[in-house]
């Protein structure tokens, strides 16, 4: 059983002293198709590597919607662009919008999320997208580009979710949903079409057991989780999200 993880941050300098343990342990899990997100020169090289070694993965790169505080000059997007034309990845991403943690840079993040949008066009790729708490400007965003990608780590409603997926976006759900209390990301599971449903960690970050690291091979408690609240197997739920996840790569 092949288990897919859509969002990790292998490459991330927490994984420095262990990286190579780390991929083992979620290869021997099964999680042996992933997208590697790169928002730095640090995570990018770490993530080529391990793309290069492992077939099943992909690696993402792109400016994080949280890293515009010091520098959004153009230069940055000219840099993103250099990275593109030399790494070659896979997906533009994470990229898109975060008036949770920044709403002062509102204006500075719409122009990159338009910019990368632009650029995932041009090179055809898809884009994996964060949004938090500004899906209204997101969704408006996403309508003035012909992108295809994902959701990640979703929060919101299923209403806006079918918004989304009328744009033709996968949802993805993550660790948040086994958090204490965590109700609304299963009320959406639930109502979620499968062929529109992707998983992922967000690993190391978002750990659903406060104080440990998380890792790829923890998504085998969230595919478990969704598994009963869509009331179908495992083998069934893992066999969908791998089809998803490859359609996603076939539509360009």
């Amino acid at each position: 059983m092949v288990l897919v993880d859509t969002h990790c941050h292998l490459g991330s300098r927490q994984y420095d002293g262990d990286r190579a343990e780390m991929v083992e342990r979620m290869l021997d899990r099964g999680v042996t198709e992933a997208i590697i997100i790169c928002c730095g020169r640090h995570d990018l090289l770490a993530g080529a590597r391990l793309r290069a070694e492992h077939p099943g993965f992909k690696l993402a790169c792109s400016i994080h919607p949280q890293d515009l505080e010091e520098d959004s000059s153009e230069h940055r997007l000219a840099e993103l662009r250099q990275v593109i034309e030399e790494y070659q990845p896979d997906v533009v991403g994470e990229t898109g919008l975060d008036y949770h943690s920044h709403p002062q840079t509102k204006e500075q993040q719409k122009h990159f999320f338009h910019a990368q949008l632009a650029m995932a066009e041009e090179f055809d790729l898809p884009v994996n997208v964060h949004c938090r708490r500004a899906a209204g400007d997101l969704l408006e965003i996403l309508k003035q580009h012909h992108c295809r990608g994902i959701i990640h780590s979703y929060s919101g409603s299923f209403e806006m979710a079918e918004l989304f997926m009328k744009e033709g976006y996968y949802i993805s759900f993550g660790a948040s949903m086994l958090f204490a209390g965590a109700k609304k990301p299963a009320a959406v599971i639930a109502r979620m079409p499968l062929d529109r449903l992707l998983l992922e960690t967000d690993s190391p970050y978002q750990s659903p057991v406060r104080g440990t690291r998380h890792e790829p091979q923890d998504i085998l408690r969230i595919y478990e989780a969704v598994s009963r609240i869509k009331g179908i197997p495992l083998p069934e739920l893992a066999e969908a999200i791998a089809e998803n996840f490859h359609h996603l790569f076939r539509e360009g």
